[in-house]
């Protein structure tokens, strides 16, 4: 019996050797850890992790390359993006498309750009070239952080297709995102006396000090302290854009107007009336396609673009539509015009004789407005020397390409394409033949 009392007073003197032991038990918060943690989580409930940022960048080629922009578009995630004009992106240096707030986790860019070459000359064989580069991007975003996605052309040394000749790149770098300064965030923390009177708001931008509630401190507590926050300054909000449509016609007239570009399509209809003032139309900054179809009248189309609180204006002449036996048909996606194109020998650019029929092409993409048209241009087989035949025929497809483009089509509608003598419609050996073998084939693209 005294052995087992002897061994529970020694067991029970090792428990309570271990309790009282120093670490064994955690201490209890004091008051002054407890104002402190309950300031830091009303902080951290003021001033909120920052969401996700996209930041896209834009740096084209310099005006000595010789490459003009034409045209752009930009998907992030499957939505366009209001970006710059293209004056703006024609110009040198880096500029900044568009900077979103996103969700944290995957995203993809997609990049759309057209580039012709500036310079004219009647002997290079990228004269009028159009062209159209697409390339996309995927990456990650998380909370803190700004993701900066630079999108780049460049020129492809020794491409082995003159449309291989420029490509465009995208470089993905991220950043911590640092706290706006028109939006509220901790200037800083200074001890006051618990207790003491804040005073009212001063004028905005003026910090302004919020006391945070505490219970009475007892003896040896540090008082309180006080966030200073910064109200946020008024953003200047952005001048609304304006567009004047001018219809005019011999006879009253009503046409519909549709305008596509940046944000929701407009449909408006335009009345031309002899001295009847042109119609205002409110627009965002950004470039624009303006269709105008009227009962009747051949369809016609346009391209501006608008800058911020600036007036542009379109002027529309309505011209009647032929008859039916006269106006362009598709047969099997070929475009038949009333009277081909065509051409004199050695020379690109079509006759003026058959120029009427781009009026009956431009109707007809305007009237089929997600179909896009591909220019097959050819040649005989004797007017130039065999390897000066490829160039002849590209050139003659980009010259009727930029007649529309000039007519108001957009670029990213129409592609051209050489296909030199390889495609005779009918035979060389006499003049009449090869006349015909002068031409340009328009195939019409449906989605």
């Amino acid at each position: 019996m005294r052995l087992v009392d002897s061994s529970f007073f020694r067991i029970a003197s090792l428990v309570l050797a271990g309790l009282f032991a120093p670490g064994a038990l955690a201490a209890e918060p004091t008051r002054e850890d407890q104002v402190r943690a309950e300031l830091e989580r009303q902080l951290r409930a003021m001033v909120p992790e920052s969401p996700s940022e996209v930041q896209l960048l834009f740096e084209g080629f310099k005006p000595e390359d010789g490459y003009r922009l034409v045209e752009t578009d930009f998907l992030l995630d499957g939505q366009p993006l209001a970006v710059p004009s293209l004056e703006e992106l024609n110009a040198p240096g880096l500029h900044r498309l568009a900077v979103v707030k996103v969700e944290p986790g995957d995203h993809t860019l997609v990049s759309r750009v057209t580039y012709t070459n500036g310079s004219w000359s009647l002997f290079s064989e990228t004269n009028g070239f159009l062209w159209k580069i697409t390339a996309s991007v995927g990456f990650q975003s998380q909370r803190g952080l700004r993701v900066l996605v630079k999108a780049s052309p460049a020129v492809v040394p020794n491409a082995p297709d003159p449309r291989l000749k420029l490509k465009l790149t995208h470089a993905v770098t991220a950043e911590m995102i640092k706290p706006p300064q028109d939006e509220p965030a901790v200037a800083a923390i200074t001890p006051v006396d618990a207790g003491s009177p804040v005073k009212s708001p001063p004028d905005a931008g003026t910090p302004v000090k919020v006391a945070q509630p505490s219970a009475t401190p007892d003896a040896g507590v540090k008082p309180t302290t006080v966030v200073s926050v910064t109200p946020p300054v008024e953003r200047t909000p952005v001048a609304t854009s304006r567009l004047r449509l001018q219809v005019t016609s011999k006879k009253p007239t009503a046409a519909t107007a549709f305008v596509r570009g940046t944000g929701e399509p407009v449909k408006l209809v335009v009345r031309s009336a002899p001295g009847r003032k042109p119609q205002d139309v409110p627009l965002t900054a950004g470039a624009y396609t303006v269709d105008l179809i009227a009962d009747g009248f051949l369809a016609q189309t346009r391209q501006v673009e608008l800058t911020a609180g600036a007036e542009s204006s379109l002027a529309f002449a309505l011209v009647p539509a032929p008859k039916a036996t006269q106006a362009a048909k598709v047969l099997e996606d070929h475009i038949e015009l009333p009277q081909p194109l065509s051409f004199d020998e050695k020379k690109p650019v079509p006759t003026k004789a058959s120029l009427a029929g781009l009026e009956l092409l431009v109707d007809l993409l305007v009237r089929q407005p997600k179909a896009r048209l591909r220019i097959e241009g050819h040649t005989d087989g004797r007017e130039v020397p065999p390897p000066a035949r490829q160039g002849l025929s590209d050139a003659r497809a980009r010259a009727v390409a930029d007649l529309l483009v000039r007519a108001g089509v957009a670029p990213s509608r129409v592609e051209a394409v050489g296909m030199g003598d390889r495609s005779p419609k009918a035979p060389n050996l006499i003049p009449r033949g090869r006349e015909l073998n002068r031409r340009v084939e328009l195939v019409l693209l449906r989605p």
